[in-house]
């Protein structure tokens, strides 16, 4: 599995796009993959469009994305089955944002970076956004980042402390899962936090029943701006039932 990152950005450089993804690639090299026993995934900057490969799925950083207002990324499959995504930069930015340092006073503070690893991580782990798990009588939304999105961590590429997205391991969607078998729930380890749970800045999607009953779950302390984005944004989640029903549009699960 390719995933080609390209730059239409104005706001960040060719050579921090690169860096981002030096250090998504060691994230998953040695946390993601082996977390999730899965045995590569490849994420590579292209600075030439024109040399990205047919085969690759493509995740662009991109300024805005007007029809998508205040989202920070996405990704979604097209009718072809290849699947591509967008990250949002401008929104980032504006709302106290960084594109890729890493903050230790400050690990929960939204970067370009996290989000690009984030989204990448999400569509290795939910790559055609149609995965759920049960639990009683809720099902989630199997995206491996949201519950968790809160908070990020550093990798080190050339000397700068890169921030990453936190994610979930494959135990935190098993309902049979007990603590003292299955901890830790996530990459860093929270505190209390278990299976089916979603920490105070993170968020799920959930749905009782089939397509068309989703609902969001949001952490108490989700910042206000991403709260009122995903609201807005979340017409489009509702969609999905008719996005999978209809192979000439795209599903989509929104972040």
């Amino acid at each position: 599995m390719l995933i080609a990152v390209v730059n239409r950005s104005t706001l960040v450089s060719n050579d921090e796009a690169n860096i981002m993804c030096q250090a998504i690639q060691i994230q998953l090299d040695l946390h993601m993959l082996p977390a999730w026993n899965l045995k590569q995934g490849t994420v590579r900057f292209y600075s030439d469009e024109s040399q990205v490969p047919g085969y690759a799925w493509v995740i662009y950083l991109i300024d805005d994305d007007t029809a998508v207002e205040g989202a920070l990324g996405f990704h979604q499959e097209e009718p072809t089955g290849k699947v591509d995504g967008y990250i949002m930069v401008k929104p980032i930015l504006e709302n106290g944002g960084s594109v890729l340092a890493f903050d230790p006073n400050n690990p929960g503070n939204y970067t370009v970076s996290a989000t690009l690893s984030h989204e990448v991580i999400e569509t290795i782990g939910d790559r055609f956004t149609n995965c759920w798990y049960d639990c009683g009588e809720y099902s989630w939304c199997g995206e491996l980042c949201d519950p968790v999105e809160q908070i990020g961590y550093p990798v080190e590429v050339n000397g700068v402390q890169v921030s990453v997205s936190d994610f979930v391991f494959p135990s935190y969607f098993n309902v049979y899962a007990t603590e003292k078998e299955h901890m830790p729930f996530n990459y860093l380890k929270t505190p209390g936090f278990s299976q089916f749970a979603i920490l105070s800045g993170g968020y799920c999607i959930v749905r009782i029943g089939g397509p068309g009953t989703e609902q969001q779950i949001f952490g108490e302390t989700m910042p206000a701006h991403r709260r009122a984005a995903k609201m807005k944004d979340f017409a489009r989640a509702m969609r999905r039932k008719e996005l999978k029903m209809n192979k000439n549009k795209v599903s989509i699960c929104i972040k």
